[in-house]
């Protein structure tokens, strides 16, 4: 009995195998034509190597450093407003990472930051710095570039423009200009789209 039952179980997987391989009743499906205008040839590059797409390849970006010397270093910063410990002197300490940055009290437009170079000075370049870590996302900033011999009678050098700070190219805006001698050089914000208000991880003045 149990012989028997082996042997119908045996008929039926092969019954079961044959419906899978040529069709119900042995006919098997039929072949499928291939229209050669709807077919589209895409020619392969030799390749010994890995390659990468140029679409993905980043441009490589070598960081901008104007002539001469920062002289903000030796000089005094402070703000019209500042949040939480973000205060004017992180912006000419000499750090562009962590948390040493200058971030102007939330909705308070316009934010300023003077740099007091303690005298009177010829500059013809400044750099403004973002933390170039990519977690400082591509953002603009919109800002004028002011000038002073007293700190209180400002004068615009550079006028109200946006400028783009992407972490691809290291974060930084260098902006150069005719020689001009002063002693306050000050950076009035109205726009952040990163932030609330106006950010600066270094305020680098240049001298020759």
């Amino acid at each position: 009995m149990k012989t028997a039952l082996r042997i119908v179980l045996i008929i039926l997987v092969l019954v079961l195998i044959s419906i899978h391989a040529y069709g119900f009743f042995g006919i098997k499906d039929a072949p499928i034509e291939m229209n050669p205008e709807n077919l589209v040839v895409v020619q392969a590059p030799d390749q010994t190597e890995a390659m990468e797409h140029p679409d993905f390849i980043k441009e490589e970006y070598v960081t901008v450093i104007p002539e001469g010397k920062n002289i903000a270093l030796e000089g005094k910063a402070t703000a019209s407003s500042f949040t939480q410990v973000y205060h004017a002197r992180r912006a000419i300490d000499g750090v562009v990472a962590g948390v040493s940055y200058w971030e102007g009290a939330p909705n308070s437009y316009p934010n300023t930051l003077t740099v007091d170079l303690q005298k009177r000075a010829p500059i013809h370049a400044i750099r403004i710095c973002l933390n170039p870590a990519s977690i400082w996302a591509k953002r603009t900033q919109t800002f004028a570039v002011k000038i002073s011999d007293d700190g209180e009678n400002f004068k615009e050098l550079v006028p109200m423009k946006q400028y783009t700070f992407d972490p691809d190219r290291n974060n930084e805006v260098v902006i150069e200009f005719d020689t001009v001698e002063t002693q306050f050089v000050q950076l009035e914000f109205i726009e952040n789209s990163g932030a609330t208000g106006g950010q600066v991880a270094e305020f680098e003045i240049y001298s020759k």
